[in-house]
């Protein structure tokens, strides 16, 4: 999916006073992942809280929630785990990239 796309602070990405825009999925991901829901005030029920789940030792509640959740927001999932390290391996799209 084209988006406009943010930096690594999770800012705005401005280059020569324009917003730079380009492939997001992965960004989308990582916003899903990170936050918590009631974070977007228009979708308040979007949010994963990956590390919420992760200090509590609970991955398969976080995968299906990563699951729910991607799907919802419309994603297309192939495969998702978490290794034996503790890694979360995500392999998802939207439709339309």
């Amino acid at each position: 999916m084209k988006d406009i796309l943010l930096t690594q602070d999770i800012d705005l990405d401005i280059q020569s006073g324009d917003l730079k825009t380009g492939f997001s999925d992965l960004q989308q991901q990582e916003l899903l992942l990170m936050n918590n829901r009631g974070s977007f005030k228009e979708f308040p029920s979007v949010g994963i809280d990956a590390f919420g789940f992760l200090q509590d030792n609970n991955t398969s509640a976080l995968l299906r929630e990563i699951h729910k959740q991607f799907l919802a927001d419309g994603m297309q999932l192939k495969s998702i785990n978490v290794t034996d390290t503790g890694q979360l391996n995500i392999d998802a799209i939207y439709g339309n990239s």
